[in-house]
């Protein structure tokens, strides 16, 4: 799934491909989708996009934002990118499509779910979007440590390290696949609560979710994932389903893996407090 550093990582890509090229044709693709959703039928889409040149590509939590002069597109996690030069075959099933006038595509299939959002003066995206345009990422100066002692002030102390960085919209796009390494770094297990943390276990949260996602951003994103060139990102994730059968690589204890407010979460008991 994108998260926040895929989808910066995305963005550049996306930014250095896509910036002044015209969208000749758009399509809702082959494959209808359960899960795969838009903000209006496809030939507001058309209307909207066709003939429009893309002006930049940004990024916002786990949102890539296409802008345009009268609107932008959204794509947000649970996508996968093709990016296809003229006569290249399209995915077997995919679910949107954006042909450009110099015959390149750009296509989008849903793993899970995934929303690929028109956004002008009528449709100005969803509550989620919206809560990630008013707060800070965690990679820009405005996320300093004093935003997030303000964080852990506002937050209830009983809930747990896992609950107070990757729920109710706290620090928007950072989710389960980036927090097993940062409180990994931090070691601190994910269960701990709040209100047992000391002010050094709390700046070292702090720093270490700052170094991880700078890392996975200036690596290109996690290994896990894959960027808009179909590759997998450089990062190699320290905790995940792909490692956690290895002994910790630093005390050498066992990963613990459980179930955990609605995800698996992985830890190592030997050295994660």
């Amino acid at each position: 799934m994108i998260e926040i550093a895929e989808a910066q990582v995305l963005s550049q890509q996306m930014k250095k491909e896509l910036v002044g090229k015209t969208i000749s044709q758009v399509s809702f693709g082959n494959s209808p989708h359960r899960f795969a959703f838009f903000s209006t039928e496809e030939e507001t889409y058309d209307l909207w996009l066709v003939g429009k040149k893309v002006e930049q590509v940004s990024s916002v939590g786990n949102y890539v934002l296409l802008e345009l002069a009268d609107c932008r597109l959204s794509f947000s996690e649970g996508l996968n990118f093709y990016w296809l030069s003229a006569g290249e075959k399209l995915p077997k099933k995919y679910q949107f499509s954006l042909t450009f006038s110099d015959g390149y595509i750009l296509a989008c299939s849903v793993s899970m779910y995934g929303a690929m959002m028109l956004q002008n003066e009528a449709l100005p995206g969803n509550e989620y979007f919206q809560v990630a345009v008013e707060k800070p990422s965690p990679l820009s100066e405005d996320f300093n440590q004093a935003y997030f002692q303000k964080l852990v002030a506002e937050t209830k102390l009983t809930i747990s390290l896992k609950g107070f960085m990757g729920t109710e919209q706290r620090i928007p796009g950072l989710g389960n696949g980036s927090l097993h390494d940062i409180f990994f770094t931090a070691k601190l297990l994910p269960k701990r609560k709040l209100n047992t943390l000391s002010p050094e276990d709390i700046t070292e949260l702090y720093q270490s979710m700052k170094t991880v996602l700078a890392k996975m951003v200036t690596q290109g994103g996690r290994n896990m994932e894959k960027d808009f060139y179909g590759q997998p990102g450089g990062y190699q994730t320290i905790l995940s389903s792909k490692t956690w059968k290895n002994p910790c690589p630093r005390c050498g204890n066992e990963i613990q893996k459980v179930s955990f407010l609605g995800g698996t979460v992985y830890y190592c008991e030997g050295c994660q407090k």
